[in-house]
């Protein structure tokens, strides 16, 4: 009995055993949420509505260049029907607030808005199609909000699949029905149910979407792992605030969004291990 209790002990401290099994639980274990398998965080800097300023009106082409130009991963824009079945990059129902023009988006066909209207910066009002393009162009992702409104029928359904065939794009929306139409008509395009002001169980969601974006006050360790053992993708809502982006980053969201582009990039610059 001794014998064999001093033969273990030589062999432990060889680390001939208990080095086995320890070296297959680190193969079987994945790296933790918001990795890479190097181990390195990862995190999308979503710019919402572009990185909008004195110069750069909301959705437009200028705002997303200069969100490009920061750093930011994603873009986030909002589309609604326009009279002929196209989509325009807009987030009211109503033309009056970000461009030169008054009355209802759904009133106007795509052309006769691109013709008589300029945003406030003085750009063309963007179709979709011309802000994936761009987007392509610049290497940028696109989060796509689907405003609830009338006109999405079926060739603006066709038309959306067609725009966004060959673009990094997740589609989000307020609206379980919207989000139902999207899945069947572009099924390999990730959908993003906004949970507004509540916290929504898993269930919930799995019914609803493929992810869900969370507001702040509702984001927890435990959640986003619940969230993500059911195979869903969680995303942080728009906030401003450093303390947001922090939980967002603690808890391993994929990504947040912010008005503040320059800041959150800067802040999760900050936060990068130094290389050697």
């Amino acid at each position: 009995m001794r014998t064999t209790s001093l033969l273990v002990a030589a062999l432990l401290a060889l680390g001939i055993l208990g080095s086995a099994p320890t070296a297959a639980r680190a193969d079987e274990t994945p790296a933790p949420t918001g990795t890479s398998p190097a181990g390195v965080r990862t995190f999308e800097v979503v710019a919402h509505r572009g990185a909008i300023g004195r110069l750069r009106t909301e959705n437009g082409l200028r705002a997303l260049r200069h969100a490009a130009a920061l750093g930011a991963d994603r873009a986030e824009l909002d589309v609604r029907p326009t009279a002929d079945g196209r989509l325009v990059v807009m987030h009211d129902a109503r033309l009056d607030r970000t461009t030169d023009c008054r009355g209802r988006v759904i009133a106007r066909t795509l052309a006769r808005i691109q013709r008589s209207c300029r945003l406030r910066d003085g750009g063309e009002v963007p179709s979709l199609e011309s802000y994936a393009a761009e987007a392509r162009r610049l290497g940028v992702g696109l989060l796509v909000e689907l405003k609830l409104a009338p006109g999405w029928r079926r060739k603006t359904w066709h038309y959306l699949r067609d725009t966004l065939a060959d673009v990094d794009a997740r589609l989000l929306s307020f609206r379980p029905a919207l989000l139902h139409r999207a899945a069947k008509a572009l099924p390999d395009v990730p959908t993003i149910w906004i949970a507004h002001r509540f916290r929504p169980s898993v269930r919930q969601v799995r019914r609803t979407a493929d992810g869900v974006s969370l507001d702040p006050r509702f984001v927890t360790p435990r959640l986003v792992r619940q969230m993500r053992t059911a195979g869903l993708h969680v995303l942080g809502q728009v906030s401003n605030r450093p303390t947001d982006w922090l939980r967002y980053v603690r808890a391993g969201v994929d990504s947040g969004s912010t008005d503040r582009t320059a800041g959150l990039v800067r802040w999760w610059h900050r936060r990068q291990p130094v290389a050697d």
